[in-house]
């Protein structure tokens, strides 16, 4: 396609998207596919030993892959909120399952469809849904998966959410090819959550004596569906023009702090996620540097030609796709669910504090990335440093989201709260 060569000789000669005058070649489409409850060591791409993740990890192969990207929060509402909008779970104002991302944001859907692009989603899961404002900026936005959920236990929607996205793509090639401008398609998949079930040609290489089989083979089923994706933009000649981010939302617990699901802590299990960005031009790396998901927000505006807001607290990964250094700043996440816990990480040092226990925890992840060692005792300064910036940090996303009021009510009905307590969800 003209429109693929186009795009994929401007990468590659490493034109400057953003600002591109109207003569130049066109921005890139944007796929994004969001995984729930995906832990980054579940999948062979992150060294996992279990066949989970064949798709996954061809996308790897031709991708910039992040060894140590951390979420802000370890639940989805939250941490999604953070990829639509760049922020802190303080200054979204979505701690709680009464929450919804209020109206005064301009999130990546509103941002990327101001400047022409055409804007889809794929729902799958409760807090996708409309009440909790995350449809912002959507002009097709495909929550009939939600409801699903409310039988958690028969939810199964991998493969429809892949028959709906690809719907999508067809349509927009089917109407037209060359012309017609740059799309956003966001598809999230919910099926590696809990409860976990077994799929027949996907669990059987794990077994289903355990709930770790079964979510292994969760993610297998899935990984099957992701692919059946990824190979539209194959079929359909838009590889080389669209930029495919593959991100989870958090990761999961199996009793590696004494805790199982997510959502109690903010252990690296479940705020270590993986994620990849395939861009056309830009050749498959490996990242060690640990970087945050607010960083997404602004580089895929880059990406996309669209000028990044002056005060985000992230900073665009663009730098590092091209082979440069990453941002020097820590990495920050929050936690509220009935807990009060909120972690910094700079460089191989993570702290977490526990505001209700009135504790710290300090771990070097370079020498105990499990995390089983607490050294905070033997290291006060550090601790007192961190400490500081931390508050300093949350302080600032605090001030950030001041005056910004929710999009409406998100209070549960008796039959969304049972849903969720099913789910595993405690507030």
């Amino acid at each position: 396609m003209l429109r693929a060569c186009l795009l994929t000789t401007a990468l590659a000669a490493g034109l400057c998207l953003t600002g591109c005058e109207a003569d130049e070649p066109p921005v890139p489409n944007l796929l994004l596919i969001s995984v729930d409850t995906l832990r980054a060591d579940a999948l062979e791409p992150y060294g996992y030993g279990r066949p989970t993740s064949p798709n996954l990890a061809r996308l790897a192969e031709t991708s910039v892959v992040f060894e140590q990207a951390h979420a802000t929060s370890s639940w989805t509402l939250p941490t999604l909120a953070t990829v639509m909008t760049g922020e802190l779970p303080s200054t979204t104002h979505t701690h709680t399952f009464a929450s919804s991302l209020p109206l005064g944001f301009d999130t990546l859907a509103e941002r990327l469809r101001a400047a022409g692009f055409d804007t889809a989603a794929v729902a799958s899961h409760t807090f996708l849904g409309v009440k909790y404002g995350l449809h912002q900026g959507f002009t097709h936005f495909d929550d009939d998966l939600v409801n699903f959920i409310a039988d958690s236990h028969n939810a199964i929607t991998s493969d429809q959410v892949t028959a709906k996205a690809r719907a999508f793509i067809e349509a927009k090639v089917a109407a037209d090819r060359f012309d017609d401008g740059p799309w956003f398609l966001w598809a999230h998949y919910f099926d590696p959550h809990d409860s976990y079930l077994a799929h027949e040609g996907f669990s059987e290489p794990f077994g289903t004596e355990t709930d770790r089989d079964l979510y292994d083979g969760e993610i297998a089923f899935t990984d099957h569906h992701i692919g059946a994706l990824l190979s539209c933009l194959d079929e359909l000649g838009l590889a080389n023009e669209t930029v495919v981010v593959f991100v989870a939302d958090h990761g999961e617990e199996w009793r590696d702090h004494g805790s199982h699901g997510h959502g109690q802590t903010l252990y690296e299990e479940v705020v270590r996620v993986p994620l990849t960005l395939r861009v056309p031009g830009y050749a498959p790396r490996r990242v060690t540097e640990p970087i945050s998901t607010l960083d997404l927000f602004p580089t895929l505006l880059e990406l996309c030609g669209v000028a990044i807001p002056k005060d985000l607290p992230g900073r665009s990964l663009v730098p590092i796709l091209a082979g440069g250094a990453g941002p020097d700043r820590a990495l920050v996440s929050e936690l509220r669910l009935g807990v009060a816990f909120d972690a910094i990480r700079r460089g191989s040092h993570k702290l977490i504090v526990d505001r209700k226990q009135q504790q710290v925890l300090l771990f070097d992840l370079a020498t105990d990335p499990l995390e089983q060692r607490d050294i905070a005792a033997e290291e006060p300064e550090l601790v007192a440093a961190l400490r500081a910036e931390l508050e300093q940090r949350l302080a600032e996303a605090h001030a950030r989201g001041r005056g910004l009021a929710p999009s409406g009510s998100s209070d549960l009905s008796a039959a969304e709260a049972e849903a969720l307590s099913r789910l595993g969800y405690a507030e």
